[in-house]
């Protein structure tokens, strides 16, 4: 080998040294097997990515292969040369196989992509080759060749052996019938096939056809002439991106003349208005969507009010699943959050990535976003963790978390609390108004519109901003005074989140716990500054002792306020003494009966990575990550091979076994090792996956499911022993019942909520929210359905646990049954 890469050396030390005649021959014409130099080059490169295994996920790796970069940097004319001999001979030197195949394929990919003095005779024959490939989509470095012969023939009609060649792929491509179905690569192929052919057949500003392109035609229509060309030249370059993943800069910076021609605030409106009334198909192609996409990319260099978020919004929609399909639009949906990343809108755009790390839950997205926000964090010189948190903007909320709008005689304020964002509406008089005033509906409807979609953008935001706090007890983030103070109390949406929690403050002189009450701390004890210096971090229950745990959850019920996520009343999960003889799993969790579909949406939800196993050959294990902790999570299921299935069939039903802690090496560490915190939280979210996914809690399990072989776990669970998050729940509910209408007619037990009716006595279950009648016993199903008005007056002292509100509001349905119209309910009483 050391021979070989020697002489290539020699023969790149000059351009014009003929070290080699068939090189020198063949440089200019079609390509021989008597090209041995040639050969024998590609032959070591697949060589070397086969030694060196850089063939991962379907992709080769080039770089780093130091005859590659020779190759790269040498003559013209001998990267000519292999990139021909590459496509033309399939073996080299008796290699072969997928990872040689793709190996070539990269060659010749790269290099057709470059500038290189290709001639139209060169050219010919490898297009005609490709032409003859059975799947033109994963033949040879097509694509790359045809952008060579663009380059090339720079809008000339084509002659020759090239012109033969072009018109043999473009009689592949082209339907033998009109309604003969034809995808999507092809259809794309095709255009640019015809517009090499025939470069002067056509106008240049002709929109693909399609759906999108078809419902802006009576709008460009309405328009005069100058402003619908400027327009049509717009679209039709935004359209001409191609199938790349990411634009070119130069790209961008050329389209943003045609932009200014229209004007960038009119385009900016307009896209606006395209991007929420478009809701891609995935199961009908619409070529014409390149527009939209070209118009998103132009946009990352655009600062205009209300963009950033309109584009986060489309992303998320593009993303959003339909079922049996998949996500509505990758390719949209990744050229929206390209945007964002690129974005000169950088606070805006910054807080979209960040709201949509939490909203989308598909693993390869998510690792995107994660990919696109560090790469945005390292062009900002900033951390992570510094970029989001400077990157929230305010909404226009003045510092008591409102905003007021005026609309006639009539005024709106979006106002936020630490748990939602509600639009209230007032007279002239100061007259509080229930429902949005007739007279704004009919003569304000765009501002209406924006109000609406105002509230609905913060209070996305806010919940983000609460999920991202929660988290921040898994990554151990803490913050400086000033910091702190800066980020949470300064801001006027954090401030309201922040008010809401407890806090806790370290300094060399102790550490104290606090919620915000103004611009100073409230304590158990009574007033406190907020302190000049010091850390502050989120307050966990296992910081403090029970008693002071207890005092908290009081607290927090006397002040009548809602936490944005479970804090005072969070569950906590500690060793116990089977686990510490276990050493390095728990069972606590196993044995259990869960729906895949259910458990798998919410694994996505909470950070868990989790695929459907069935009798296919699948093997996922749900796994949860702590990169700062450098631990991995696995919690082991198995499917129920014997049972349910559905119509794709993945069966319906799991099986739960032991959850254990892995270090980055693979090996289960001592559960004594795990931070208490995280070992906590961790047994807290499959609590709440056991919880919320058991078929203990589905009526259409009562008689144990299929050949009724679960009946002795459904009984035991549906009413059995409380788990932690039971237990939890019932303490909430304990201290809620004296404040309710109903409280005479209730009385908190061990396990359930026992409500008296006029009929019977009822015991609803603290766990799964199951009912039995008493003293029978006698199940009595009641599926939940929307909450009742009575829900409006239940103030919560906490968000995150759905089971209580339906266990109240089973509660107040059962007081009198005679309010009770369901027949299938009645006929169980």
């Amino acid at each position: 080998m050391t021979g070989l890469i020697g002489r290539i050396a020699e023969l790149f030390k000059s351009r014009d040294r003929a070290t080699d005649t068939n090189i020198a021959e063949h440089a200019s014409g079609p390509i021989s097997p008597s090209a041995p130099e040639v050969r024998r080059v590609i032959t070591a490169i697949c060589a070397e990515v086969a030694r060196d295994q850089r063939y991962r996920g379907g992709a080769v790796r080039l770089s780093g292969i130091d005859l590659w970069e020779r190759l790269k940097t040498g003559p013209e004319a001998m990267q000519v040369a292999v990139a021909l001999n590459t496509v033309i001979h399939k073996r080299h030197g008796g290699l072969d196989g997928g990872t040689i195949e793709e190996t070539r394929r990269t060659i010749a990919s790269q290099l057709f992509r470059k500038k290189l003095p290709f001639t139209g005779d060169q050219l010919a024959g490898p297009i005609r080759a490709w032409a003859e490939q059975p799947h033109l989509q994963y033949g040879m470095a097509g694509l790359s060749m045809i952008g060579a012969a663009e380059r090339l023939l720079d809008g000339q009609a084509p002659e020759g052996a090239l012109r033969g060649a072009l018109e043999k792929l473009r009689r592949r491509l082209t339907p033998l019938f009109a309604n003969q179905p034809s995808g999507e690569f092809d259809k794309k192929l095709l255009a640019r096939v015809k517009a090499l052919l025939e470069p002067d057949s056509g106008d240049r500003r002709t929109l693909p056809a399609g759906p999108f392109a078809k419902s802006l035609a009576p709008w460009l229509a309405a328009l005069d002439a100058t402003d619908r060309d400027a327009w049509q030249a717009l679209l039709a370059y935004a359209a001409s991106a191609g199938d790349k993943s990411r634009p070119a800069a130069k790209w961008v910076v050329e389209g943003q003349v045609l932009v200014d021609s229209v004007r960038e605030a009119v385009v900016a409106a307009r896209m606006i208005a395209w991007m929420e009334a478009t809701t891609p198909d995935p199961t009908k192609a619409d070529p014409s969507l390149d527009i939209l996409r070209g118009l998103v990319w132009l946009a990352s260099a655009w600062v205009q009010p209300g963009l950033t978020g309109a584009v986060g919004r489309f992303a998320e929609r593009c993303f959003r699943k339909v079922s049996g399909v998949g996500a509505r639009s990758v390719k949209l949906g990744n050229a929206a959050l390209w945007t964002l990343s690129a974005s000169a809108d950088v606070d805006a755009a910054a807080a979209e990535l960040f709201r949509l790390r939490t909203r989308l839950k598909l693993p390869s997205t998510r690792k995107l976003l994660d990919e696109l926000l560090t790469i945005m964090a390292g062009r900002l010189g900033r951390s992570l963790a510094d970029l989001e948190d400077g990157a929230l903007p305010t909404f226009g909320l003045a510092r008591d978390g409102m905003s007021t709008h005026r609309l006639g005689e009539f005024t709106a304020s979006i106002v936020v609390d630490a748990a939602d964002v509600e639009i209230r509406w007032q007279t002239e008089d100061k007259r509080s108004l229930k429902t949005v005033p007739a007279a704004v509906q009919r003569d304000h409807k765009a501002e209406l519109a924006s109000i609406r979609q105002a509230a609905k953008d913060i209070e996305a935001a806010r919940a983000a901003q609460a999920l991202r706090l929660e988290q921040s007890w898994l990554e151990d983030r803490h913050w400086d005074a000033a910091t702190w103070r800066r980020t949470f109390l300064d801001h006027p949406l954090r401030r309201q989140v922040a008010h809401a929690l407890i806090w806790r403050f370290e300094g060399p002189d102790g550490a104290f716990d606090a919620m915000p009450q103004g611009d100073c701390l409230l304590t158990l004890s009574g007033g406190a500054p907020i302190p000049a210096a010091g850390t502050v971090r989120l307050w966990h229950p296992l910081d403090s002792h029970p008693e002071d745990v207890l005092a908290w959850r009081n607290r927090i019920v006397a002040l009548d306020l809602t936490q944005p996520i479970k804090q005072a009343h969070r569950e906590i999960y500690v060793l116990t003494d089977a686990e510490r003889s276990t050493d390095t799993y728990s069972n606590r969790f196993a044995a259990h009966i869960l729906r895949q579909h259910q458990f798998r949406a919410l694994c996505q939800a909470r950070g868990w990575s989790f695929d459907f196993l069935g009798g296919w050959d699948s093997d996922s294990i749900p796994t949860r990550p702590m990169p700062h902790h450098r631990l991995n999570i696995e919690y082991y299921v198995d499917p129920v091979h014997d049972g349910q299935r559905s119509a794709a069939y993945v069966p319906l039903h799991l099986t739960t076994d032991r959850i254990r802690f892995l270090d980055n090496e693979g090996r289960a560490v001592s559960l004594e090792t795990v931070p208490p915190i995280i070992f906590s939280e961790t047994l807290r979210d499959v609590d709440l996956f056991v919880s919320v996914t058991s078929v203990a809690n589905d009526p259409a399990w009562t008689d144990g499911g299929p050949d009724g072989r679960f009946g002795d776990y459904w009984r035991a669970w549906a009413f059995g022993d409380l788990g932690q998050s039971a237990e939890t729940r019932r303490t909430l509910i304990t201290a809620i019942v004296p404040k309710l209408a109903i409280a005479d007619r209730l009385e908190v037990a061990d396990k359930a909520l026992i409500v008296q009716g006029q009929r019977h006595r009822y015991a609803i279950h603290f766990g799964s929210g199951n009912i039995q009648i008493l003293p029978s016993n006698r199940y009595l199903c009641i599926v939940p359905g929307r909450p009742g008005k009575h829900n409006e007056t239940i103030k919560l002292p906490c968000t995150g646990d759905s089971l209580v509100s339906i266990i109240l509001s089973k509660a107040f349905l059962l007081v009198d049954e005679s309010r009770i119209t369901d027949r299938t309910i009645l006929a169980q009483l």
